[in-house]
């Protein structure tokens, strides 16, 4: 056998392995949202075969069909849009706000070793206490209305945006600091151009955490205060023995999880697509 020959059958196999290994791979990545849809249409099934053949009592779970349907009707009659609109305003100023305080401080702390020794213990001291535990005190000093709301909210997502961003600024590569300084950069060149930017997969990243606290906090203030609310629907629909009202307030809360979640996912792809492997 010629070398010619020897190198096209070579050539062959390696194609031919190539190939295998690309549909293997593309086997793996299909195979996931594959199996994560069956087990959710396997899990609704069984869900809704347990509450029609009453091996569950309706009036304590409410089917799938029946939670579909209720949630048609509050978009339908439009009964849903005051809730959900006190429920946004709630979470997206509770959130903002602690995003602004959040975000500087933290880098305060990971730059500055007499701010992180400072403020350490009143952060770790706030994140000990349970939120909610505040809010009676939030109550007497704001009253019932969005403004006590608000500061619950910011209460429990600003810590862990302060943390997030303290462990970026920490873990940054101190030869970029040098570089930059070597290039005569001013403070906050430094910052603008160097921290901040290597920093923001770990803000993100605190923010996404935040988006669960939020949600959280906002249902657990309009329990106690509000006439108004995802959190206020919930607790009335429990009042009354409603389950597909409460299951109603759960998908709602649980699509504005995911799709907070896949916001900042996006944002964080735009703006530090190195994170990602993207170019």
């Amino acid at each position: 056998m010629n070398r010619a020959a020897s190198a096209g059958i070579l050539a062959t196999a390696c194609n031919s392995q190539r190939r295998s290994s690309v549909f293997r791979e593309y086997r793996a990545r299909a195979r996931t949202p594959l199996t994560r849809t069956l087990a959710i249409v396997g899990f609704l099934a069984l869900w809704e075969i347990a509450v029609r053949a009453s091996w569950v009592d309706p009036l304590f779970l409410a089917s799938p069909s029946g939670v579909a349907v209720r949630l048609y009707e509050v978009f339908a009659d439009g009964s849903i849009w005051p809730h959900l609109l006190a429920s946004g305003t709630t979470a997206f100023w509770g959130f903002f706000f602690a995003c602004v305080v959040g975000v500087p401080v933290g880098i305060l702390m990971g730059r500055s070793t007499l701010v992180r020794d400072t403020l350490e213990p009143f952060i770790v001291a706030q994140a000990s206490v349970p939120t909610v535990a505040l809010l009676p005190l939030f109550i007497i000093w704001f009253g019932i209305g969005t403004s006590a709301r608000i500061v619950l909210v910011f209460t429990g997502a600003v810590f862990g945006i302060v943390v997030s961003t303290e462990a970026g600024v920490s873990n940054i590569d101190r030869r970029l600091v040098e570089t930059a300084r070597s290039f005569t950069g001013t403070q906050w060149e430094i910052m603008w151009k160097v921290v901040f930017p290597a920093s923001i997969p770990y803000i993100l990243a605190g923010m996404r955490l935040a988006v669960a606290r939020v949600l959280i906090m906002v249902v657990v203030a309009e329990l106690y205060a509000s006439s108004a609310g995802i959190g206020y629907l919930i607790f009335q629909a429990g009042a009354s023995y409603d389950t597909a009202m409460i299951f109603v307030g759960v998908v709602i809360l649980a699509a504005a999880g995911v799709l907070l979640n896949a916001l900042l996912r996006f944002v964080e792809r735009r703006v530090a697509p190195w994170t990602h492997g993207d170019t």
